[in-house]
């Protein structure tokens, strides 16, 4: 019998095998790496393997003792505990390592130190001074060029000092491209929108690999110590992924479920904010909110004993020396007054303003460059920036300083952490200018440093443009208040000694600015609330959160890592998002590409010529070829496995059977498939509302539609033409035209 009577064996056309490109193959994953998740078939793949284990553990304990089947029960049980256990440890472990080697690396560019080892940062070396200023056993370089001691003063040599640090911040910054470059292109950027992409249900092969881990922790400190105007807090979301992707590949239960690797990538992400913001709860909330698309309840509990074990462990190695699991977290002793209110309100207007215009330079600056050579060159790119970076920073002792510790001097309370730049009320005019221009410095330079290839994150560098600006906004009402007195306005403040703490208004400016280039909400005032211990500032915090949400939402509500997945044409469908279509599923289902499998005549021979022939991920099986009558659904993984199955007495005539309505043979082998058939594939009229059909994607994770008219097979709609069909509508890139409304 000819193999084309069993199936209908049509090529996939080009379109089929990749969804979308992207301008800059080093920034960005390839369409031909992605995979879609089958969330149906995991999950019912899941529940025969549990019913399996179970039926196995029921006939092996019936010959061993009580105490063996309860230890048994409970290994099983404990293993997934475990490796959230494992992931948590590591991410806190590397978090730990990396902030070590960040300090020392960004104290570096300054100088050494003479005494005690040549690998103390400058606060080690300092230790046994009475004051940072006094320090002899920090040696600048410049000391070091002319041959003399140390003095621990800043400004001896400023000029060689400045031409060194320049120096020095390129070569990091331009070391740092080079590795990401030459080994691990995927290690570039905070790498969450990529993240996101996975969470929802694409496989990016090779992006969460112990290569990429391995880089991106590495490039991470060097970019971080050079000066730009990177983060290191985003990029832990990444490293937690890798550690939770390579963990997974040791234990069976994950590595053959890409279903249960996501609920343990989710766990890890959670693991990621835990480190970077010390915020366990808002580092759960921030997966929930801003990552996963499938979050289960025991995910949950799971992904919080994550974010713990993290936290517990970067609190264990104390990299800081302070007891703090971050530089900048602070806790204040005031209540807020009700006349402050208004004043939170406009903060986080101006925040929301500027920080959705913080957002839309970015992406114009990241589409400018994939649509220019800037990208074809990225070492160049790097060094250039980190030059220009070294060259505005430097002139100020503030931006001279790792970004995490600029925002603890912003945050400090003048009484209990007096800080005499930000605190001298003689020297307002100053103090307000200068806040000001470092606030539009970092503006600028956060346009471009994280859109370098080198790691890094966008979160702690807005954070401090918003606590610039709310420090202004505090150190002026204060100032009113002391001339005015506590009358009018501001009687409430009669008996409060001080009556207004700036240091509030840069936390809560800093919140506003994040939300509006994010679009954090919830999970946002969670982690300011574990930053700063203070339950007095939720309901502040709250109110300039979703002012600045609100106002940016204005001027649209993609947040920077969907706008970055919009621009990169990652295969992402966005729940947030609703299409105004006029087609139907007849308008964007295959019917000419499509492969389908008749329920009789098939042989080994013929199935397995199929799966050679062919790289779709299931087939239709149907009645007859001239019917078209649907029967099911079989996918790859199935088809495989039965193959598989092939004793020595089987050969290529060895026929196959997908339904039960023919006898089998008794006197010659045969491979029956029914029990691997998806009896029950979802199926829509080729007349459903193409809105519709796209909510059913949405609300049910499918893979995959079947495309019915009156019973008969007419087509198949997959995630990607979903996908294909919103990009055509949407335009090539984020700046055409389109139609759509937002909920």
């Amino acid at each position: 019998m000819a193999e084309s009577e069993s199936a209908s064996l049509l090529k996939k056309s080009s379109g089929d095998i990749a969804y979308g490109t992207s301008a800059s193959k080093l920034v960005s994953a390839t369409a031909s790496t992605f995979e879609t998740v089958d969330w149906e078939f995991g999950a019912e793949r899941d529940r025969l393997l549990r019913e399996a284990l179970q039926k196995s553990r029921q006939m092996r304990h019936r010959s061993r003792s009580k105490w063996r089947r309860i230890l048994s029960d409970s290994l099983t049980a404990g293993e997934g505990w475990f490796v959230f256990l494992i992931v948590g440890f590591f991410t806190g472990l590397l978090a730990g390592m990396i902030q070590v080697s960040r300090e020392w690396a960004f104290d570096l560019k300054f100088g050494y130190c003479s005494e005690g080892g040549f690998w103390n940062s400058r606060k080690e070396c300092c230790r046994i001074s009475k004051d940072e200023d006094s320090c002899w056993q920090w040696r600048t370089w410049s000391e070091f060029l002319m041959g003399l001691p140390g003095s621990g003063k800043r400004d001896r040599g400023y000029g060689l000092d400045y031409l060194l640090y320049m120096l020095w911040c390129t070569v990091l910054g331009t070391w740092s491209a080079w590795l990401v470059k030459t080994f691990a292109p995927f290690a570039s950027g905070s790498g969450i929108p990529e993240i996101k992409t996975i969470l929802g249900g694409f496989v990016m092969k090779g992006y969460l690999g112990g290569r990429v881990l391995l880089i991106k922790s590495v490039a991470l400190v060097l970019s971080v110590a050079s000066g730009l105007s990177v983060g290191l807090e985003a990029a832990y979301v990444h490293i937690a992924c890798c550690v939770a992707n390579v963990s997974s590949r040791y234990f069976s239960k994950y590595a053959t479920s890409e279903v249960k690797k996501r609920e343990l990538l989710s766990g890890a992400a959670a693991a990621g904010i835990s480190v970077a913001f010390g915020a366990p709860v808002g580092g759960v909330l921030f997966s929930l909110e801003m990552l996963s698309s499938y979050f289960p309840p025991k995910t949950i509990w799971r992904s919080f004993y994550c974010a713990i074990v993290a936290a517990i462990t970067l609190r264990g190695i104390d990299p800081l020396h302070s007891g703090k699991l971050v530089a900048f977290e602070i806790t204040y002793h005031y209540a807020f007054g009700w006349f402050e209110l208004p004043i939170f309100v406009m903060l986080g207007a101006i925040g929301g303003l500027l920080g959705t215009l913080l957002l839309k330079l970015m992406v114009r600056y990241a589409y400018l460059r994939q649509t220019t050579r800037i990208a074809r060159h990225p070492l160049y790119e790097a060094a250039v920036v980190s030059f220009l970076s070294a060259s505005a920073t430097y002139l100020s002792t503030f931006l001279r300083m790792d970004t995490t510790d600029l925002l603890a001097a912003l945050y400090s309370d003048c009484k209990y952490e007096t800080n005499a730049t930000l605190c001298v009320e003689s020297d307002a005019s100053n103090i307000i200018i200068f806040l000001l221009a470092c606030a539009l410095i970092k503006f600028i330079l956060t346009i471009f440093g994280p859109n370098t290839i080198v790691p890094g994150g966008h979160m702690v560098p807005s954070m401090a443009v918003g606590a610039c600006l709310g420090r202004v906004f505090g150190f002026c009402l204060s100032l009113v208040q002391e001339r005015v007195g506590d009358v009018g306005f501001f009687a409430e403040c009669a008996g409060h000694d001080p009556c207004i703490t700036p240091g509030v208004y840069a936390i809560i400016g800093s919140a506003a600015m994040l939300s509006a280039v994010s679009r954090m909400t919830v999970s946002l005032v969670v982690i300011i609330f574990e930053l700063t211990d203070g339950i007095d500032y939720i309901m502040p915090t709250t109110i300039c959160i979703l002012v600045a949400k609100w106002v940016s939402d204005a001027f649209g509500r993609d947040g920077i890592y969907d706008e970055l997945i919009i621009l990169h044409d990652y295969p992402y469908l966005n729940n947030k998002m609703e299409f105004v279509f006029n087609e139907t599923a007849a308008d964007v289902m295959k019917s000419r590409d499509l492969c389908v499998i008749n329920a009789t005549g098939n042989t080994y021979g013929s199935i397995a010529n199929l799966l050679n022939t062919t790289e779709f991920s299931g087939y239709p099986i149907v009645k007859s070829m001239d019917s078209m009558q649907l029967i099911g659904y079989i996918s790859r993984a199935n088809l495989e496995t039965v193959l598989n199955a092939k004793t020595p007495d089987m050969t290529d005539a060895t026929q196959c059977f997908f339904t039960n309505d023919r006898p089998f043979p008794r006197n010659a082998p045969y491979l029956d498939f029914n029990p691997w058939l998806d009896q029950s594939p979802i199926q829509i009229v080729e007349t459903t509302p193409l809105n519709r059909v796209i909510d059913a994607f949405r609300a049910l994770r499918l893979r995959y539609v079947l495309v019915v008219r009156n019973g008969a097979l007419v087509g198949i709609t997959t995630k990607r033409d979903i996908l294909r069909r919103i990009h055509t509508f949407r335009g090539t890139h984020k700046f055409a035209s389109v139609n759509v409304k937002r909920s």
